[in-house]
């Protein structure tokens, strides 16, 4: 039984995959397994009988690997999974995990050493690779991180610079604001002694009375300064406006209603034109304020007189469409051309005409109706063809109704599809 198990032993020696090495006390090689073979590439024939240095590299050999190994190998009696490097016969230097034990005799005297070789060079050069890919990941993290911080801290820094630039800028529009209000306040109240001296120098004096020549004159001053009074007053409104401040009102009201007061006022008025009221009957209220749609209508039933040809017609329609009641004003003028009707509505932007009468405005009565029509959920804009007129569509919302402000384009399709 001990000589089968003692077979048995040897066959696993002789046979293992590892490295299985037989040393004596000198290091000389005394066998040689099939392990062996296969890792170094040495056949037992080539090895046995030399030194084991041949199979350490010669910076280790330089290095005192061996004798370090020695003396532990002395001192312990055994030397276990040690990590090292070993060279083949074909000269590569291949990774090794070293176990070596010290052999005694049944007199405890020493007869040698085994060492037992396993090839891990795929193990550690993939454990070195996830090594270097972890040096590399937390490079790359602590470059991010750092990249990270310094563009927060440029974040904040810009943060603070937009929150001075934003504290600069509203207390910029506060002087606007308060500039504007002044200088209108101080323009007004001079204009309006001006026009009230010039209004009774205009109004009949037996005692003194005015040659044609000066009674031309002194109402050419009198329309000039009425002229500058609205445009203060138009300068004031837009400073409101966009100031956040222009006080609207909401109320219910019939706006058909509104509109034939307005067409009974311009009839009386107006001997040149044709003006066509609405014919739309039982129509619903809309949401707005009153005073200032009948301001913005106003605006713009001066508009089209302005522009509208003599003897020519002047029209009003109203129609429902969707959520809204949608007003429409259309002339028979000559038209706008596509490049200004897309600036008409800008600040200070004037149509260009040839026949233009000083009464004509400042280019600020569109962009406020828009601003104050806006500002009630609806919308104003216009629709124009050279040589055949323009017409202008303001839209409010229904009352009693709960909805965001329209878009221009899409009323304007669904009125190409109702019309």
């Amino acid at each position: 039984m001990k000589k089968q198990i003692e077979r048995l032993l040897a066959t696993i020696t002789a046979d293992s995959a590892d490295a299985i090495i037989w040393l004596d006390n000198a290091d000389v090689i005394q066998s040689w397994n099939r392990g062996a073979e296969i890792i170094f590439g040495y056949a037992p024939a080539e090895i046995i009988g030399k030194r084991f240095e041949i199979l350490v590299p010669d910076d280790l050999r330089v290095g005192g690997e061996l004798e370090r190994l020695k003396q532990e190998l002395a001192s312990c009696g055994f030397i276990r999974n040690y990590i090292t490097q070993r060279v083949a016969k074909d000269g590569s230097v291949l990774i090794v995990e070293l176990t070596r034990t010290q052999l005694r005799d049944e007199h405890g005297q020493a007869m040698g050493s085994s060492a037992i070789l396993r090839d891990v060079t795929k193990r550690e050069r993939a454990q070195a690779q996830i090594r270097e890919l972890n040096r590399q990941l937390e490079t790359q993290v602590a470059q991010r991180t750092h990249e990270l911080s310094e563009a927060n801290q440029q974040l904040r820094r810009r943060q603070r610079e937009l929150e001075k630039a934003n504290a600069e800028l509203e207390r910029l529009d506060e002087l606007k604001s308060e500039f504007v209000s002044l200088v209108s306040h101080e323009l007004r109240a001079p204009l309006s002694n001006i026009s009230g001296s010039l209004q009774l120098l205009l109004d009949e004096d037996d005692a003194n009375p005015l040659t044609p020549h000066q009674r031309e004159m002194i109402t050419l001053a009198n329309d000039q300064t009425e002229r500058l009074t609205r445009l203060v007053k138009g300068v004031l409104n837009i400073a409101r406006i966009e100031a956040g401040n222009a006080a609207l009102s909401f109320q219910a009201f019939d706006l058909c209603v509104l509109i034939q007061h307005l067409l009974e006022q311009w009839r009386a008025c107006d001997l040149e034109h044709h003006w066509l009221g609405p014919t739309a009957s039982n129509l619903p209220s809309v949401w707005g304020d009153r005073d200032r749609v009948e301001e913005v209508l106003t605006n713009l039933f001066d508009n089209a007189y302005k522009y509208s040809n003599p003897k020519s017609t002047i029209s009003v329609e109203l129609q429902v469409i969707e959520d809204q009641l949608v007003v429409s004003i259309s002339d028979q003028g000559k038209g706008i051309s596509k490049q200004e009707l897309e600036k008409i509505f800008d600040k200070f932007y004037r149509v260009e005409r040839s026949d233009a009468r000083q009464t004509y405005g400042y280019g600020l009565g569109l962009y406020i109706s828009l601003k104050l029509i806006q500002a009630m959920g609806g919308t104003l804009w216009a629709e124009s063809r050279v040589g055949y007129g323009s017409t202008f569509y303001v839209s409010l919302p229904l009352a009693g109704q709960s909805h965001s402000p329209p878009v221009s384009s899409q009323i304007s399709r669904s009125l190409s599809i109702a019309v």
